[in-house]
């Protein structure tokens, strides 16, 4: 299990990790502590941590989402210090974090973003049994373009 002191080291070692896999988000220390801490107080239980030789190398964390087809694991972060990738480090952490889940939440799905044009990790997760869900998108905006469009059809709509 995760404890709060070991967010400092893991925002350390997600920054390396997401910043070495080159998917096109650069990561710092302060954002990737941001990004975890989120995850850890949002469901601390479901938060792990590897360790090689008493050294943290590693963790995953997810949150449970009720569903219509019952609780979904979402939008978790699984990260492995690139020195210790390869060795089923990542595999055991997704195999506690899935067996914790459907055992204390009946979890039944895991649902994930991941980024479609790197074959790593894609193809590791579909490894595993993850789908591409082919009617999804993942869609992101700007909130000030947002707000801004919003204005400009609520202005429309009052002439």
């Amino acid at each position: 299990m995760m404890k709060k002191e070991d967010l400092e080291v893991l925002a350390s070692i997600y920054a390396l990790a997401y910043n070495e896999a080159n998917v096109g988000e650069t990561w710092d220390k302060k954002s990737a502590r941001k990004i975890l801490q989120y995850f850890f107080e949002k469901q601390p239980d479901l938060a792990f941590v590897a360790e090689y030789e008493n050294k943290i190398v590693g963790a995953v964390l997810s949150g449970i989402k009720p569903w219509c087809d019952g609780n979904h694991l979402f939008d978790g972060e699984l990260f492995v210090h690139p020195d210790f990738q390869k060795y089923g480090i990542a595999r055991a952490l997704m195999k506690e974090l899935c067996k914790t889940a459907r055992e204390k939440y009946d979890a039944v799905i895991f649902d994930g973003i991941i980024f479609k044009d790197k074959e790593f990790p894609l193809e590791w997760y579909k490894k595993l049994g993850f789908e591409e869900v082919k009617n999804w998108v993942v869609i992101s905006g700007s909130v000030e373009e947002i707000e801004e469009n919003l204005r400009k059809k609520e202005k429309a709509r009052k002439v």
